[in-house]
């Protein structure tokens, strides 16, 4: 059994130093009744550093686009998990600031949509919060570290931390044609990075991979790469 269990624990403290972790596709799957993204049958699952679901067409030449609009972020409220107005705000204001930063290493943002533009929206539907005394405790103090690492196996998510999940979608900013949508979800993870995370510590972490994902699979694309 001592044999079992030791490549378990070995893995788990892999995982757990990561700054946030992927949710499980199921519960991902249950933010598509948003009505946010313009065609959401297209998605399909992803694989290994891709959204839990995503769509990226295959015919499109990416090397073509001279730069980026991007829409205002959007927060979509769950009437189970609400969070006021003000919150909103900022969580919304900080994604967008992340995201244009981010695309702004790849294109220029530009102020309109147009022909070679492409047309950046995102969507917040699901944001939870962390709480920070006892998020810094189950990070930092050993024993509750591991208790910590050993009932996320049966819950699927750590104690104490935030969350995020969110849609998003890249069309052509002259025929509205969609170029490529995803769907994910993220927590925080129980990296020391994350120690002293505050209330929306975890949901910013989630937003900054994002956004680095998304320039990251654009200039990808614009390089030359397959659009899987």
């Amino acid at each position: 059994m001592l044999k079992n269990i030791c490549p378990l624990l070995a893995t788990m403290a892999l995982v757990a130093c990561a700054v946030t972790n992927e949710q499980p596709l199921s519960d991902v799957d249950k933010t598509l009744k948003s009505g946010f993204l313009t065609n959401p049958s297209l998605l399909q699952p992803g694989t290994e550093g891709q959204a839990r679901l995503r769509y990226v067409n295959p015919n499109v030449n990416w090397s073509s686009y001279t730069g980026i609009f991007l829409e205002p972020v959007v927060f979509i409220n769950d009437a189970t998990k609400p969070v006021d107005a003000r919150e909103q705000q900022i969580l919304t204001s900080y994604f967008y600031t992340k995201l244009k930063t981010s695309l702004s290493s790849v294109l220029p943002i530009v102020e309109l949509q147009g022909q070679h533009v492409l047309v950046v929206r995102a969507a917040l539907t699901n944001v939870t919060s962390g709480t920070p005394g006892l998020r810094t405790i189950s990070v930092i103090i050993p024993q509750a570290r591991l208790l910590n690492m050993v009932q996320s196996l049966g819950t699927g998510t750590y104690a104490f931390t935030g969350s995020a999940q969110g849609e998003g979608e890249i069309t052509d900013g002259e025929t509205g044609q969609v170029i490529a949508e995803a769907v994910d979800g993220r927590a925080g993870g129980m990296s020391l990075e994350n120690a002293g995370a505050g209330k929306w510590g975890d949901a910013d972490h989630v937003m900054d991979y994002w956004a680095d994902l998304t320039a990251k699979h654009i200039k990808q694309f614009r390089s030359g790469a397959p659009a899987q």
